[in-house]
């Protein structure tokens, strides 16, 4: 665990760290940026060693506490794990790294209980090989659902893994003609059709950049989940019960550094955040 003496103190107007293995975790920082302005952002893309789906538990584990560390050492004042694959297998190790002062807020938690207290009753979950393999949406979902009103009976959870849509949007191919025959091939492979879904989890930060194919597959019948927005949602409600959020009204400053330099990663953080955008890459490896 990192030292409490060698960090700063935390302070309202210090920034959220978010960190993913590419370009996916953006779409949770974007939609964290819309929905608490005042505050400045802190990002960290593991260009480097991306995709984590792909990765050993043990190995996503280690980078997550190493980029949590570094994020925090730099002055976060929480960290939001925004990467499916890593919330998985390392968010308890990084909520055991920083410490309990500084909020920890994965992507699965959250989503998995707005998605319980809903009322869909037959539920997909798209992911990594390592956030399926985990298991973990559908023990999050089960555990919800069984403090609602009624329980998880006759409710449904299926979870389903699509290694390919990752890389493929990662390389700016979400709006690519190959994104439909991809998805619809694998909700094939998985028995899946819009008459046998009510909601899907797009269990990747990276999916929601391909929100119109899923969308055109699937029709207008089932529901997509949308993670970004739950989870800015709920980091909002951690930093004010934690006495961090910022309600300052002054400009707004984001960071954004990588393990390594790519095109992809540089186009897809100013299509987001503008062209005005700082981005450095990080020697954390070197």
């Amino acid at each position: 665990m990192s030292s409490s003496s060698s960090r700063p103190s935390l302070a309202s107007k210090s920034p959220i760290g978010v960190f993913d293995s590419g370009i996916g975790g953006l779409t949770v920082a974007h939609a964290i940026s819309r929905a608490m302005p005042a505050e400045p952002i802190s990002y960290f893309g593991d260009t480097a060693h991306m995709p984590y789906g792909d990765r050993s538990p043990e190995l996503v584990q280690s980078w997550s506490v190493r980029i949590a560390e570094h994020l925090v050492s730099n002055g976060c004042k929480a960290i939001v794990i925004a990467c499916n694959s890593a919330s998985a297998t390392a968010a308890e190790a990084v909520r055991d790294a920083v410490g309990p002062a500084v909020p920890v807020i994965d992507v699965i938690t959250p989503v998995a209980a707005q998605v319980a207290a809903g009322e869909a009753r037959r539920i997909g979950v798209i992911g990594t090989r390592a956030t399926v393999g985990s298991g973990v949406y559908g023990r999050c979902l089960r555990d919800a659902m069984a403090h609602q009103l009624g329980g998880a009976s006759g409710r449904s959870v299926e979870e389903w893994a699509t290694p390919l849509l990752a890389p493929l949007i990662e390389e700016g191919w979400h709006e690519h003609a190959l994104m439909e025959p991809v998805i619809a091939a694998y909700l094939e492979a998985a028995g899946w059709s819009a008459d046998k879904l009510d909601a899907l989890i797009p269990g990747c930060t990276h999916y929601p950049l391909a929100l119109d194919a899923l969308r055109k597959v699937l029709g207008p019948g089932v529901e997509l989940v949308n993670g970004p927005d739950i989870v800015a949602a709920a980091v909002a409600q951690r930093l004010a019960d934690s006495g961090l959020l910022s309600t300052s009204g002054s400009t707004t400053h984001h960071r954004f550094a990588v393990s390594d330099l790519t095109p992809s990663f540089a186009d897809s953080a100013r299509r987001f955040f503008g062209s005005g955008i700082q981005l450095d890459r990080d020697a954390l490896w070197d």
